[in-house]
């Protein structure tokens, strides 16, 4: 027979680097609670049963029967997108401003 306990999940954040609360440490972690890795913009929830971690998007596929789906053309384009703006940066380095001035953006 179940008990109808009510608990308030826990937000926690830190560096990727740092190691996260675990009930078997101590931490006293509720089961749903989330960690923020606040130098990747991660998301991660802890489950209970198993006493660990697991990163959102394991999550929202367990939640919604399937995996993720990735558009590879448009990684493709980001990241020409970022090669371009890296040339960009670099050609406005070698530039003064008077050229910069001088030149139609």
């Amino acid at each position: 027979m179940y008990k109808n306990i009510e608990v308030v999940i826990k937000n926690y954040s830190g560096l990727s680097t740092e190691e996260k609360p675990t009930n078997a440490a101590g931490g006293n972690v509720p089961n749903g609670s989330r960690w923020r890795e606040v130098d990747t913009g991660r998301t991660y929830f802890y489950e209970n049963h198993t006493d660990s971690w697991y990163p959102f998007e394991a999550v929202a596929a367990l939640i919604s029967g399937y995996a993720p789906v990735v558009d590879l053309r448009l990684m493709e384009v980001m990241e020409q997108v970022l090669v371009t703006l890296r040339k960009i940066e670099y050609h406005l380095t070698l530039a003064s401003d008077a050229d910069l001035i001088n030149e139609e953006v």
